[in-house]
């Protein structure tokens, strides 16, 4: 199956008259606009306005005047409240502009994406809480998918993590026939001085693989499950998420195959459809098939398993019964290869504790400070007259 891009450059009124026919928006209310953070920062610098106009009013009358308003200051009140009846106008206008709908631009821009959705058999489903399990998503609270193109054992867009270091990532997450280890691919394409994941890894359970593989990736799985991912990543996997999947961090999960990266892309242009389209009918098959026939012995139902053949890959015993009766269990990851250590600031009750706190600071700083303060100074003028 080929990749369907053309309604990415299509002229706007075929663009238009396509998405008259579906009668779809893919925005949900929840995401705000750029309109309407205008707004927000607005009220903010026109509380912090009020602060100093009233406050440096205020001082002056009580500290300077002992308490008496002179004619200059019932000047300076004048030009302050014409100001802030203009701002206010400003403002009534600004609100309402707001409220419009988006700008023909954004509309088009956003109908673009939705129509290349539709036409690779995808649709547009943007989630207000994490769809799938990973680092990025580890706190369902606070997280936002947006845009987000869904199919059957399948979704990719943009995922915002308001408590994440990197706020912004670009993410494809895919269903396994069967789960695996916890293994972390962390990719040097795109780290700086130090690893972008958000959360640390513990360096004991790095494992170097053969070739030049490490020059593209630091994998990381659990103690005891080395040959495990020696089963996983044999040289045609190694080579395909080198040349499909270079710029990507990678987790498996369960049986999530997650890969992700920052900054978050732009569904409007053709790269990161394409970069999608290679891992999915690349690297992403080559995983599926490993984890089809893998087993893990350590897990509690292996323990009385028969088998009439198996096969021993990289000191990892796979189970390939002729009459296939294995694949009808539930298969299942020992208890020390289900997760990696990882210290994650977001999962901890101290940082979580933090994070509000900074965020009622934050809201108190830009709202309340000013709002009080301007009060205040309205306050001694009044006072001094």
């Amino acid at each position: 199956m080929s990749l369907d891009l053309r309604w990415l450059s299509a002229p706007e009124a075929e663009v238009a008259a396509a998405m008259a026919g579906i009668r779809r928006d893919s925005r949900p209310g929840w995401v705000p606009t750029k309109r309407q953070v205008l707004v927000h920062v607005n009220h903010c610098l026109l509380l912090w306005y009020l602060c100093i106009a009233f406050m440096t009013i205020g001082i002056r009358v009580d500290g300077m005047q002992d308490g008496t308003a002179s004619p200059s200051d019932f000047r300076d009140l004048g030009i302050a409240v014409a100001i802030l009846a203009v701002w206010l106008c400003g403002t009534f206008w600004l609100y309402r502009w707001a409220a419009k709908p988006p700008s023909p631009r954004a509309r088009i821009a956003q109908w673009r994406q939705t129509l290349t959705a539709l036409a690779n058999g995808l649709h547009p489903q943007p989630s207000s809480v994490a769809t799938f399990p990973s680092l990025i998503s580890h706190a369902r609270r606070g997280v936002r998918e947006y845009p987000r193109f869904v199919a059957p054992n399948l979704e990719f867009g943009n995922l915002t993590q308001q408590a994440s270091r990197a706020t912004h990532w670009h993410y494809l997450a895919l269903r396994l026939p069967a789960p695996l280890p916890h293994l972390i691919l962390d990719s040097t394409a795109n780290n700086g001085a130090v690893s972008d994941l958000p959360g640390t890894v513990a360096r004991n359970q790095r494992l170097s693989l053969e070739g030049d593989f490490d020059r593209w990736f630091h994998l990381y799985t659990p103690a005891e499950y080395e040959r495990d991912a020696l089963y996983l990543f044999t040289p045609d996997v190694m080579a395909a998420f080198i040349d499909d999947a270079a710029g990507y961090n990678v987790e498996i999960i369960d049986d999530t195959l997650v890969f992700f990266t920052s900054p978050a892309a732009d569904f409007t242009t053709a790269q990161p459809w394409e970069s999608v389209y290679a891992i999915v009918t690349g690297v992403a098959p080559r995983v599926a098939r490993r984890a089809l026939y893998y087993r893990d012995e350590r897990a509690p139902h292996s323990a009385g398993h028969h088998a009439s053949a198996s096969a021993r890959t990289g000191g990892q015993t796979v189970m390939e019964a002729s009459d296939e009766s294995w694949m009808h269990q539930q298969p299942a990851i020992g208890p020390d290869g289900r997760r990696l250590q990882i210290r994650n600031r977001h999962t901890s009750p101290v940082w979580s504790a933090l994070g509000a706190v900074g965020w009622f600071l934050t809201l108190t700083l830009l709202y309340a400070v000013p709002g009080i303060f301007a009060f205040a100074g309205l306050m001694s003028i009044i006072d001094g007259w």
